[in-house]
């Protein structure tokens, strides 16, 4: 039985609180780990980053594979940036309260990131969810479109999101630089922070929903459509972390990495610009905050896997995304079913 993610990501599941967690499973004791980046003195500054390239060169792929992600500017050009924008707008006002199109799902009473109402596409994976806090309205269609909070499979809705995965000649160049020529998409998500309010994803390794056999030839690249910055909510990552292997995850808002496991306080922000791109490694902890910002903060992301990539069974999965005592760590295994 594969591991149905649609669900778990749009957050039909049960969650339950961090002592209810503790108390179903003891996990093992980990020291903390820090780990020091290349990339660490541009803590508190914006390096200056080239132009996203066709083909990664020798010394870029060395660094894909040292630090577990490269960041670009100018991947997507201000025509395709806005192409894009536009793409999500259109998306979420024709799924918005059509009922001819999307199903609408109210917002739940959970209080965790995943509990905001929801479009979903009668004739197509796509749906769109809201900020969990916000109650919709067909009468303010501006209002709503500026609380979305994610698209999800989005990649056939318009002309822009197709060729991104299949012909763009830089942001293809690079993914097939890293996983070899064969690859296939395996996941989109559009992610918006709405302005003041758009909430924080914790610290996670992507790989934690990901059921695939080898957890290398998985690659995430996470598209800037605003200005990412500290302020509005943009990624941060720990370099390096992809060498940690699997961590165990847990469900509280959302599904994040146990505590102890990493050290938040050695994290790079990847600010970038309109149309910027960063490729991150699947088992790399990442996090975006809060915006706290006036500005809304949109991104895409596309992830792929080498074809020769097998998706597995769940319980293959458990055996391959574990911690090193052999605990399964994926956001999966957190649910209290599989306790």
């Amino acid at each position: 039985m594969l591991v149905d993610y649609r669900s778990l990501l749009a957050g039909d599941v049960h969650r339950t609180s961090l002592s209810e967690k503790i108390a179903c499973k003891q996990a093992p004791t980990f020291d903390i780990v820090t780990i020091v980046s290349d990339e660490s003195k541009y803590m508190n500054k914006n390096p200056t980053r080239p132009d996203c390239p066709t083909e990664l060169s020798d010394e870029q792929l060395s660094a894909y594979w040292s630090e577990g992600y490269l960041a670009f500017e100018n991947a997507l050009s201000p025509a395709e940036v806005e192409e894009a924008r536009q793409g999500l707008s259109d998306i979420a006002r024709s799924y918005a309260f059509n009922d001819e199109v999307a199903e609408y799902r109210p917002r739940t009473t959970s209080k965790s990131n995943h509990g905001g109402a929801s479009f979903w596409s009668r004739s197509s994976p796509c749906f769109v969810q809201l900020e969990s806090e916000y109650e919709p309205s067909s009468e303010n269609m501006d209002e709503l479109e500026s609380k979305v909070r994610k698209t999800m499979y989005f990649q056939d809705e318009a002309p822009i999101f197709n060729s991104i995965y299949t012909s763009h000649p830089r942001i293809q160049g690079v993914v097939k630089s890293i996983l070899g020529k064969a690859v296939e998409l395996y996941q989109t998500m559009a992610l918006v922070k709405a302005a003041g309010c758009g909430v924080e994803k914790p610290w996670h390794q992507d790989n934690a929903y990901f059921a695939i056999e080898d957890m290398d030839q998985i690659l995430g690249t996470w598209i800037a459509l605003d200005d990412a910055t500290t302020e509005n909510g943009c990624m941060h990552l720990l370099a390096k972390g992809h060498k940690l292997g699997p961590l165990r995850h847990h469900h509280t808002f959302d599904c994040e990495i146990v505590s102890g496991r990493i050290d938040p306080a050695s994290s790079i922000p990847i600010e970038l610009k309109p149309g910027g791109i960063l490729f991150f490694h699947g088992n790399l902890p990442h996090q975006t905050p809060a915006n706290t910002s006036p500005n809304r903060r949109r991104a895409l992301q596309y992830h792929y896997r080498s074809a020769s990539n097998a998706t597995i069974s769940k319980e293959a999965y458990y055996k391959v995304f574990k911690e090193s005592d052999g605990t399964p760590a994926s956001c999966s295994a957190a649910l209290p079913e599989n306790f």
